[in-house]
């Protein structure tokens, strides 16, 4: 298979398509002025700048990874997993507010893992890393740029 064809494949497409949508948000992202003192380290505009080059290594590695892939035999690319990440993200959102940060996202890191096939044949390890990836977030979020996230279950 030429480069071409390996381009025109839904799997590059998709990633490619991604990269201009995450150029355009870092655009966005750095005319984010602060409205109260000048512009610091952390300041309203650092989490997009910070998620926009997560993106960037996240599409590279995506990228990369399918240009050294072979042909697939018959299959050509499937947009499953994509289509399931969309749909996980869709209910973590929904699920967010109402179920409280730590069942919301322990279910979302769970679902993403078994997208990802993540550790699925060894349960120690897969509990320990929804559990640790989960904690590491609140950590990041609540700890360290002081987000207020919503409790358990509304407040309980």
């Amino acid at each position: 298979m030429n480069n071409v064809e390996r381009f025109r494949r839904s799997s590059v497409l998709f990633p490619a398509f991604l990269l201009i949508l995450t150029t355009i948000y870092l655009a966005e992202a750095l005319s984010i002025r602060s409205q109260f003192g000048g512009d610091t380290l952390v300041g309203p505009r650092f989490m997009p700048i910070l998620m926009a080059f997560i993106m960037y290594a996240a599409l590279i590695v995506v990228t990369v990874g399918e240009w050294r892939k072979e042909a697939e035999a018959a299959t050509g690319g499937s947009l499953l997993r994509p289509l399931l990440i969309v749909v996980a993200t869709g209910i973590y959102i929904a699920l967010f507010r109402p179920l409280g940060y730590v069942p919301a996202t322990l279910g979302f890191v769970v679902a993403l893992f078994l997208i990802f096939d993540f550790e699925k044949h060894r349960p120690a390890f897969f509990i320990f890393y929804v559990i640790a990836v989960t904690a590491l977030f609140y950590g990041l979020f609540a700890g360290i740029f002081g987000v207020r996230l919503p409790p358990v279950l509304g407040g309980f």
